[in-house]
């Protein structure tokens, strides 16, 4: 007698094969789409950290563990000479040398790292002057993780230059999830202190810092022949590309660090709310950056800005409609999540969200002047943005407080998205392609979706 066939297993079968074979999948929408996979998952943790933070330490306690945590980040990324970038370009097209351009570039990142441990010691005390000794102890102390910080920046781009993203992917993950069950414990311990949350930021990273160090130099060897020439091919583009890494990361930081020398301890804790909460939309354009560079790396002009452009598009236009779905439901589900305490800081988080959109979609069409070896125009854009913002910053915070921060960011972002439009068309001399979403950018992405379906 013939088995009666069972059709929703005829349905799903065929479905989870399309699902494994995707993000088994080495190819550039697969990687793009795992990694804005992980990013969620990494998003959703973040979050939940910060509910953590600002549920039992209040706004005056968050103020204080972000200037604690903040420092050993900006300058560990201060301090990356463009090596990340650098990496990627090179190794890309001398694959034969990657054991010299490691080898090198983790001596140059230990070096850099030492510089910006010694600096952030010196610097803290008269930056944080505000806040008390304890605080600033605490930040100095935290200086001594920036060289590992360094190194992983080096140890990320060999992976992406190497293709995995896997490990990639599942490195960026454990890390905020190991944050996560450390300020779970800090509450079931009822020990949840600004300075033991700080620890529970910093520590869980330091021994996936140690790990990936290990795991590439036994893959590489330790290879010291032709240093000085690895340093200088490593140098010659870092530089060009290093006012890019610190322009983009001082942008990123910029705001916090001036507002910590403006506002109290209890604003900041709404500022650094509102900031990590607006970068919910930015998982977009940090995703799919991490493998457009290495992957429009070495192609002609004309395909590197083909792709670049619909990336942007498709890209910009999730990203937009999602900070419009969030504003809407932001003053319910704010106060619900952090306390009514945060509720003042929905307005400037409106703010932020915009700014987020649009910058992402610029550094997005920034990566077509990465890969076409023009880091100095990217540099150029992200200094234009500096300053902007910290003038603006100086003056409308006094004048508007939070509000004032957001109108500073908002307003260096579309600064520099008009900018990178304009080097588009008379840098790269082409013509500028569409800005926004059309019909051809949906069946291109149906149809590359079809594609890993039909295999």
């Amino acid at each position: 007698m013939q088995q009666p066939v069972n059709l929703k297993l005829v349905r799903i079968k065929p479905l989870f094969g399309f699902i494994k074979a995707f993000f088994s999948s080495k190819s550039h929408l697969s990687s793009s789409v795992k990694t804005m996979f992980f990013s969620v998952l990494i998003l959703v943790i973040n979050m939940l950290t910060g509910i953590l933070t600002a549920r039992f330490l209040g706004p005056s306690g968050r103020g204080e563990q972000a200037a604690m945590v903040l420092w050993s980040q900006f300058l560990a990324f201060s301090f990356s000479f463009g090596m990340p970038s650098a990496i990627i370009y090179n190794v890309k097209k001398n694959m034969k040398d990657s054991a010299k351009l490691y080898s090198t570039a983790v001596l140059m990142g230990l070096t850099a790292g030492m510089l910006a441990m010694c600096l952030g010691i010196l610097v803290l005390p008269y930056w944080l002057r505000t806040y008390s000794d304890s605080v600033v102890l605490f930040s100095q102390w935290s200086m001594v993780i920036v060289p590992l910080i360094v190194l992983s920046q080096i140890n990320n781009a060999m992976m992406q230059v190497r293709g995995e993203y896997k490990l990639f992917n599942r490195l960026r993950f454990l890390i905020p999830l190991s944050t996560l069950i450390g300020l779970a414990l800090l509450i079931l311990t009822k020990t949840m202190t600004p300075y033991t949350s700080a620890v529970a930021y910093l520590a869980p990273a330091v021994p996936f810092y140690i790990w990936t160090t290990v795991r590439l130099l036994r893959q590489y060897q330790w290879v010291i022949k032709d240093v000085f020439r690895s340093f200088q091919t490593l140098i010659r583009y870092g530089i060009g590309s290093y006012g890019n890494d610190l322009m983009g990361n001082v942008s990123y930081y910029i705001d916090q660090i001036v507002i910590i020398g403006l506002l109290n301890p209890t604003e900041l804790g709404l500022y650094a709310v509102a900031v990590s909460l607006s970068r919910v939309v930015n998982i977009f354009s940090t995703s799919i950056i991490v493998v457009l560079f290495p992957k429009a790396s070495g192609l002609p002009k004309d395909k590197v800005v083909d792709m670049t452009f619909r990336v942007y598009r498709i890209s910009t236009c999730v990203a937009l409609l999602c900070s419009l779905i969030i504003m809407l439901v932001a003053p319910f589900v704010m106060p619900l999540l952090y306390g009514p305490d945060f509720r003042e800081a929905i307005s400037v988080f409106r703010m932020l969200l915009l700014e987020v959109s649009i910058s992402g979609g610029t550094m997005v069409l920034a990566q077509a002047f990465m890969a076409l070896g023009k880091p100095k125009i990217v540099t150029i854009l992200q200094g234009i943005g500096l300053l902007v913002v910290i003038p603006l910053l100086t003056v409308l915070i006094p004048k508007f407080g939070l509000a004032g921060a957001g109108m500073a960011i908002l307003s260096s972002g579309i600064l520099r998205f008009i900018f990178i439009l304009i080097n588009v068309k008379f840098t790269l001399k082409t013509k500028l392609p569409r800005l926004l979403l059309n019909k051809e950018d949906i069946r291109w992405l149906l149809s590359a979706i079809t594609a890993y379906k039909a295999k």
